[in-house]
């Protein structure tokens, strides 16, 4: 006998359609790893996929998006300063969705290439490098490279979930994710802070009702600490993609979090809480982002907040985790695609 152990291979991805294109039932569900295949024949005109990355730190805010509608290719960056308040934003459709290159899995290289704006993300599994250039946001070159670390112990939120009888959609949020690196805006450079500054993924790949309505909200800090609720795509599925992390491991909530903001204006506050009281946090925001991309009838209408959550969780064994200050955003869309 020998000292080598030979190492459990993963089990195959399982398709996320079969061969017409409708959803397959052995793929829906919740896990806390990637274990579908994203691919989606068929369905032309109808194919949703985007890899949206938001980059949190205490003096700064990135969002990069890499969509295509099959109809239509859209890239965007969004910049925010913290301490000034200055958001800067650039955003490009490409018609039929031309150089934009999504894969069928969460694990992978992707780009959104235009001469107004070069989005890439070079994924090696355990570290992506993300990269972007714009030769004009607010009237400045923009060019991002930072290296995002996945360390092998951090689980991630994947769901696929039946949105009516011919639609549904398939994500993996990773969050949490330790960055560095840096940006530079016309002549001024931001850098992450190491240890407090994260990188999410949002990896979505779906077919969609024509109208649709979602809220999403997210925060990691310091300690492994991070969250992820969302409402709108999933209430009527009987899933849900709530999760916690403590210590980077994951505590998936199996009900609704109520994500409301106070009436009082477009800064005003947010309330999320759900009814076991894992989750009683207040989010408040900094800054507000609104995107509109539009073609002929089609639109998706986003809004974008971004600031810092405080509150308290409750642990794996029912203890009491405060959240001081951390850095998230919260996200509402309305679109008709």
């Amino acid at each position: 006998m020998n000292g080598f152990i030979t190492p459990i291979a993963p089990p195959p991805l399982q398709p996320l359609c079969d061969g017409h294109g409708r959803l397959n039932p052995q793929a829906i569900g919740w896990s806390p790893r990637p274990r579908v295949h994203c691919a989606m024949p068929g369905n032309l005109g109808r194919r949703k996929r985007w890899n949206h990355w938001c980059i949190t730190t205490p003096h700064w805010m990135l969002s990069l998006t890499f969509a295509d509608l099959d109809y239509l290719g859209y890239g965007a960056a969004h910049f925010l300063d913290l301490d000034s308040g200055k958001l800067v934003s650039h955003s490009q459709l490409r018609p039929l969705g031309r150089g934009c290159e999504l894969p069928d899995t969460p694990l992978a290289s992707h780009e959104f290439c235009d001469s107004q704006l070069h989005l890439r993300a070079d994924d090696r599994g355990s570290a992506v490098r993300l990269t972007a250039m714009a030769p004009d946001i607010g009237d400045q070159p923009l060019q991002v490279a930072l290296d995002i670390l996945r360390p092998a112990h951090l689980d991630s939120v994947n769901l696929v979930c039946p949105m009516g009888k011919r639609t549904f959609h398939a994500t993996c949020r990773q969050l949490g994710l330790p960055v560095s690196g840096g940006l530079q805006l016309g002549g001024r450079q931001y850098h992450c802070v190491p240890g407090q500054s994260f990188a999410s993924l949002d990896f979505a790949r779906g077919v969609w009702p024509l109208r649709s309505h979602w809220t999403r909200a997210a925060f990691a800090t310091g300690g492994g600490i991070a969250g992820n609720f969302g409402a709108g795509w999933s209430d009527h599925s009987g899933l849900s993609e709530n999760a916690l992390w403590f210590g980077g491991e994951l505590q998936h909530l199996d009900e609704p979090v109520q994500i409301e903001q106070s009436p009082q204006g477009p800064l005003a506050p947010w309330r999320l809480n759900c009814a076991s009281e894992q989750v009683d946090l207040c989010f408040t925001p900094r800054q507000q982002h609104q995107a509109h991309p539009k073609l002929g009838p089609f639109f998706a209408d986003t809004r974008q907040w971004f600031g810092c959550f405080d509150g308290v969780l409750r642990g794996p064994r029912g203890e009491k985790v405060p959240v001081a200050s951390a850095y998230g955003w919260i996200g509402a869309t309305q679109a008709r695609w």
